[in-house]
Formats: structure tokens, sequence, C-alpha cells
């Protein structure tokens, strides 16, 4: 990290470790920023969720960086997209379901299809790199929203911005613009249209999808929650159980919550089909969010579809990654392999990925795995559908903990992800997620953090 971002960082520190009395422990400040999460409605389904009173900071320096970087691979990704239906032989190479393929052949009615994603990086100082694209339905821009304006309004964080010159993005703004202006491209005329999210009502994140709707309806927009699979469509119209007829269906949730209950789901598909509602992200986003993209763009004869800074984010931006199959292959070094060699032989410098998965499921970190254990993993990825890729570095950072005694605030190392938005193309703000584990995930325990820029000194 950069001198700057080491002075803040210990300053932080120096202000917790200042606050803690006898009268006033500082784990108070984590209770506090916990129960107005919750009271806000920013929580899992299973409970309050793991957060840290410090913001991840970032020297304002990298800024540039990062928005040219985040928003090439936007780029990328519907160019690469496209060549799905340009070229009908390369459909292969997407590896999609049966049903995923159906569902890709529907219609949007507007130009592109990522329209909507999170790009999860590993970033230090001497590098940014994007391990995984998530533009199928990402989650957490109301979560990092909250926790940040909750987090600003801290004795300690209002000490430390006396001092240092810091900023954030608001999030929630960008994913309105973005819904509202998909609705105009796609022919809509309302002022105020209704929006629905729809997800499965299973998931994790469904206070998420609640809280996003009460947000909403601040703004004086008509909006509800509905499951996949309780829409009914009748007389040309699209309606959820409490008689709300959308104009904007924000789909979140992923892919599974549609393909998964493909029987249960041909009303809302028969209104996409007739053009009764704008969907965003669309269903063909998928194509983007598939981790076998990250293999597919690395392919000479992709790779010279992109202009000069595209090509430069795929070569120095983008991990090595291939699908994993039975034969030969080029590992990192432009070297011809036999893949199952490599597998077997590469354990410190590989990750297996499933390329239908989410949530950290079947992610296999060579370098954290014994010999036997990797060889299952092996196994596995030769039998099923996977990505490999190179293994990256994971940075980590000094977060605040509460000790074990439940009353003052200590900081432990954690590993750590950056994850950048992008809505309607453009860079939006990010979150941080940490762990233990090699594997981030705030599904398997991880913990959550807004980030913010810091310019310098007042």
């Amino acid at each position: 990290m950069t001198q700057l971002i080491e002075n803040v960082n210990a300053e932080f520190k120096r202000l917790v470790e200042a606050y803690h009395t006898a009268d006033h422990p500082s784990a108070s400040l984590h209770e506090n920023l916990s129960k107005e999460m919750t009271e806000r409605g920013c929580t899992f389904a299973k409970g309050p969720m793991p957060i840290y009173i410090k913001p991840y900071f970032i020297d304002a320096r990298q800024r540039d960086e990062i928005i040219r970087t985040t928003e090439a691979t936007i780029r990328i990704m519907d160019k690469v997209t496209q060549i799905y239906y340009d070229q009908p032989e390369t459909r292969p190479m997407f590896y999609l379901s049966d049903v995923e393929t159906e569902l890709c052949e529907i219609p949007h009615g507007y130009p592109g299809r990522v329209k909507i994603t999170r790009n999860d990086a590993f970033m230090t100082d001497d590098h940014l790199l994007y391990v995984e694209f998530n533009a199928d339905s990402p989650g957490g821009p109301m979560y990092s929203d909250m926790q940040a304006e909750i987090t600003e309004g801290s004795p300690v964080f209002q000490d430390l911005a006396s001092t240092f010159d810091i900023t954030r993005d608001q999030i929630m703004p960008q994913v309105l613009k973005t819904l509202l202006d998909c609705y105009r491209d796609w022919g809509g005329t309302k002022k105020n249209p209704n929006i629905v999210i729809s997800a499965g009502r299973g998931g994790g994140t469904l206070p998420e999808f609640l809280a996003i709707v009460e947000w909403f309806k601040k703004k004086g927009i008509t909006s509800t929650f509905c499951d996949t699979t309780e829409w009914t469509y009748e007389n040309g119209k699209l309606t959820t159980p409490d008689g709300i007829e959308p104009d904007i269906l924000w789909r979140r949730g992923w892919i599974g919550d549609w393909t998964h209950v493909r029987d249960k789901i041909d009303p809302i598909l028969d209104a996409l089909k007739d053009r009764k509602v704008c969907l965003v992200n669309p269903l063909n986003s998928i194509l983007g969010s598939n981790k076998s993209l990250l293999a597919v763009l690395q392919r000479p004869e992709v790779l010279k579809m992109f202009n000069e800074i595209e090509q430069d984010v795929v070569r120095n931006n983008i991990p090595w990654t291939r699908v994993v199959e039975d034969g030969k292959t080029t590992d990192w070094n432009d070297k011809d392999v036999d893949m199952a060699d490599l597998l077997r032989t590469g354990r410190e410098q590989l990750v297996l990925k499933p390329i239908d998965q989410y949530g950290g499921k079947d992610v296999f970190v060579g370098p954290a795995l014994s010999a036997s254990e990797w060889d299952g993993a092996v196994n596995q990825a030769l039998e099923g559908k996977f990505i490999v890729q190179q293994y990256v570095d994971i940075p980590e950072e000094e977060l605040p903990v509460v000790d074990e005694k439940g009353e003052k605030i200590v900081f432990s190392k954690k590993k750590i992800n950056v994850n950048f938005y992008a809505y309607g193309g453009r860079y939006t703000g990010g979150v941080v997620r940490s762990s233990d584990s090699a594997v981030i995930n705030v599904h398997k325990g991880g913990g959550m953090t807004p980030i913010m820029y810091v310019y310098g000194k007042k």
C-alpha cells in the first residue's frame, strides 16, 4: 500500500485505541454499526451481516486505473458475448446448459447485454487482477451504500475525516439511473415506472432486495419483490401476487433462480417475449458471467476483436485461464502442455473453479490444499465443468474485529478482494470482502466493508 494509505490506516487504528475506555468500550462501535444495519434491513437471511467499522481505503491516485480497467471489461464482455449470436459455431465454448441456451434466445429490446456487473479482483500497489466477472445479477449495492453512510457517522471516522480528505461513491443512485435508461431505450415512456425485483425467495440476500424496495418507495416509485415462480400473466398483463404490474423488472439472485425452476416461470418468459416488461440485466447477460468467458477472451482469434486498451486489460489485468478439458493447451508461458498433467503437477500455481456456480462453492485454491485434497479436486474438475486459473497472491489487510471478551476492538489480518461495480457501462463504486480462508465469500462467513478513496491531508 502507498505511504498515504499506511498513514490513514495507522491513524484510524490510533483513534480506535484512544476511543476505548472502561466506560466506552470500543466494541460498541461495531455493535452500533451492526444494530443500525439490522434496523435498516441490511442483513442476511440468517441474521446480521459480518461487517467492519473501518472502510477499505484506496489511494485516489489509483482511481483512474480502476475506472479504466473496470469500464474496459464491460466493453470486452459485450464484444465477446456478441459472437455467440454472430458466429453460431462458437456457441459450444460458452458451455451453456439447454435451459440457459433457451433463455439466451429471448429478446430484451435495448442495446447491449451486460448493463450491471461486479468485477472481483485482487489489488496491490503493483497489480490489479480481475479473477471473476459477475454479470449475472451481482448483489451488494444497498449493503455497501448503507454501511458507508452509517460508518461516516461514527465518531472515529469523523475524527479521521477532519484530518484526511476522504470520498466515496454512492451506488444505488446509479442503479436507478441504469434501470431507467434501459427502460427508455426499451421504449418505455412512463415518468415513474413500476420497478419489481425478482429472484428466488430462498436466497441469503433477500433482505437486501426488500431494503431496496423500501428505498425505491421513498423515491416515489411503486415497487415490490416477487419470486420468479409467483408471477401470473393473463390478458397481456404480468402481475405480482400483490397486484403490481411491473414496467421494469430488476433481475436479482442468480440464473439458477430461473433455470432450476424452468417449469414454473412461463408467465414471466411469455411477458418478456410479448415485450410487456423491461428486464435488467437481460437473461442473456449470463453469457458475460459464465466463468468460461475468461478463457474465451484469451483466445488469439478473440483477442483481436478488442481495441488497444481492451487488449492491454486482457493481457495484464486478467490471470491466465483455461477451460478444463482433456488434451493439449498452453500454459502461462505459452508452452504446449497436457491439461491433465498440468493440473496434477501444478497445485502450487493453480486454482480450480466450477463454470456455473456462485458463493465460493467448489472453488479449490491449490496452495491452500494438501496434495491429496488437490488430487481429489483435479478428479472432480476433469469429470465436471471447471476452469483452471493461475493462482494470484491474495492481499491481506489489518481489519478491526471484536476481541474474545466482546469488549475491545483489535486488529487482525484478513485476506481480501476488491469488487468493483459498473452500471450502464460506467464504474460506480465497490465493496471489499474478507476472509480467514483463501476462498473469500460472505456466504462462507467472510466480512465486507465499503471502499473509500483518500486524496491526502486537508
